[in-house]
């Protein structure tokens, strides 16, 4: 890792997260697109997830659901919108039960964009999670959103050395 940082900007509902890898953006992009990756570092510390299905495709859904250490769940589903191997993934939150979006999503609670930047044979990894307000993107903040974050890039620093 060569640098990590946290933006909040005042008068725009949206955390910046930003951490450089030593390694190439090709894997990079691979690890964050592949479910067999993803769960071993994706959370913090002691999850896991014995749900983790990605259909890697503009339309295409994620399902995921994080177990902590005291055996409660949180599953999560995500629709991606855009897949630009292996620049950018795009995804936004949906309801869990998909009867209920049949015919169109409503409106997101919140659009993740994940950059993947070469950076002289690594990978600046740069996350902008838009809310759909500022309240929302701190209470986000206030429920440790940017530390889960935080705790999945060094779970993944520790997976890379194990590649």
């Amino acid at each position: 890792m060569t640098g990590q940082s946290i933006e909040l900007p005042s008068d725009d509902p949206v955390i910046v997260i930003t951490r450089t890898f030593d390694a190439p953006r090709v894997l990079m992009f691979k690890l964050f697109t592949d479910p067999y990756h993803l769960v071993r570092f994706w959370g913090p510390e002691g999850s896991s997830y014995p749900v983790c299905e990605m259909d890697v495709r503009p339309g295409g859904e994620w399902r995921l659901t994080m177990r902590f250490a005291d055996g409660s769940e949180y599953p999560t589903n995500s629709v991606y919108l855009e897949i630009t191997p292996p620049e950018r993934i795009v995804y936004r939150d949906a309801p869990l039960d998909r009867s209920q979006w049949q015919g169109s999503l409503p409106a997101p609670n919140m659009v993740t964009t994940i950059l993947f930047e070469d950076a002289g044979g690594g990978t600046r990894i740069v996350a902008n999670i838009r809310a759909n307000s500022i309240a929302a993107r701190d209470m986000a903040v206030k429920m440790g959103f940017g530390q889960m974050v935080m705790a999945s890039y060094a779970r993944l620093e520790a997976y890379l050395k194990t590649l």
